[in-house]
């Protein structure tokens, strides 16, 4: 049955009463989902409309969104697979290709992403994770209380960090609330977060600080190496010095105690990154800065030359490590999401485009409230 020739439509340009001008020239056919597992499609003519501002003008059918190939509950259907299955598998089961399953996810959940209330962010932390090959990286924004990605951009450089500050102020949010913010130890988001959020307490994640003084063991252990004369027991046993210290069994320990009686070095430099785990026990400001120059003190003195350059490091990013002590924030939080991101790219096996990448990552860790309708 058609629309009647005198009932009042509305203009879907400017919303004005009008009245039906005929139908479009061939009826439009949408496919649905299976019906007892036959196929199942929708066949409808959508009328048009003579608006006395826009002309004539074609009407939108109520059961699909504006240049959509599908109903919304085909959609809102296929949301719920795509949450749960990759892409692939999802496109076998609703018979459709998977470039249109991205078009779906991507609409949705930057739909709900660009109503995201950001008035309450006062807390973030940033991190970059892996896009493809050739180092493409992209930044993943978090809200570090609700534990929640409300930002991903498309690189990790200082635009990335404007960008983040733009996409918050947009949101009802405003940087100079925000409070603290943690990174790893990039110039660019250092000097980025300085910038775009001004009242914001730095800090560096103690992740990272502890990495800089691993990498620096790592290259006492293959200085010492080269020196000794078992080199195969020793590039055997190099990585047992890396495994945390809350961690080791009594074997691992009985075996890095003779290790260190026997390659000074390499004990040494064992010790001065135990020693970090003691500055951040500490538990006060007043502690953890007696701590902090007592271990500078000891690198500086140590005659090992990977940890004098390291000790640099620490001394130039003091101020943001000591932060720790103030607001206790690490990167915890974005490792944690990141491996679910990295999880869900490896059953997606890749994503060819940013926004195909960015909607998988709000999926997964934006704990969104998609407005599709559903269909049970």
């Amino acid at each position: 049955m058609g629309v009647d020739k005198t009932a009042a439509l509305c203009c879907p340009v400017c919303g004005a009463p009008t009245k039906r001008y005929g139908y479009e020239l061939k009826e439009r056919i949408w496919p649905h989902a299976d019906c007892l597992f036959y196929p199942c499609y929708v066949h409808c003519k959508r009328p048009c409309v003579l608006c006395d501002k826009c002309g004539t003008v074609q009407v939108n059918a109520p059961f699909a969104r504006k240049n959509s190939r599908f109903p919304l509950l085909f959609e809102g259907y296929a949301m719920l697979l795509l949450q749960d299955i990759p892409r692939a598998r999802a496109s076998r089961l609703l018979r459709c290709d998977e470039k249109s399953l991205a078009a779906i996810l991507t609409y949705w959940v930057h739909d709900e992403v660009n109503r995201m209330d950001l008035s309450v962010v006062c807390s973030i932390a940033m991190d970059e994770t892996f896009f493809r090959r050739g180092h493409k990286y992209v930044t993943v924004a978090i809200d570090a209380y609700k534990c929640q990605v409300f930002d991903v951009e498309p690189s990790r450089d200082k635009m990335a960090v404007k960008n983040v500050g733009e996409k918050l102020e947009r949101n009802g949010g405003n940087t100079k609330r925000v409070n603290s913010a943690t990174s790893d130890m990039s110039a660019s988001y250092l000097s980025a977060v300085r910038e775009v959020f001004p009242n914001a307490k730095q800090t560096i994640d103690k992740f990272h600080v502890k990495q800089v003084l691993l990498k620096a063991l790592d290259a006492v252990c293959k200085d010492e190496q080269k020196e000794a004369g078992r080199k195969k027991e020793l590039f055997l046993c190099r990585k047992l010095f890396m495994v945390p210290e809350g961690r080791m069994n009594n074997k691992q320990w009985t075996m890095v105690a003779e290790l260190s009686k026997q390659y000074k070095k390499m004990g040494r430099a064992f010790r001065i990154v135990r020693s970090l785990d003691d500055f951040y026990a500490s538990t006060s400001m007043v502690e953890a800065q007696e701590r902090l120059d007592k271990l500078c003190s000891w690198m500086r003195r140590c005659r090992l030359k990977p940890m004098k350059d390291a000790v640099l490091t620490l001394r130039n990013h003091s101020k943001e490590i000591l932060n720790y002590f103030h607001t206790r924030l690490t990167n915890a939080i974005c490792e944690g999401i990141n491996t679910m991101i990295q999880a869900a790219k490896r059953k997606a096996t890749g994503f060819h485009t940013f926004e195909g990448y960015a909607a998988m990552i709000y999926l997964v860790a934006g704990k969104l409230k998609l407005a599709t309708p559903v269909p049970f």
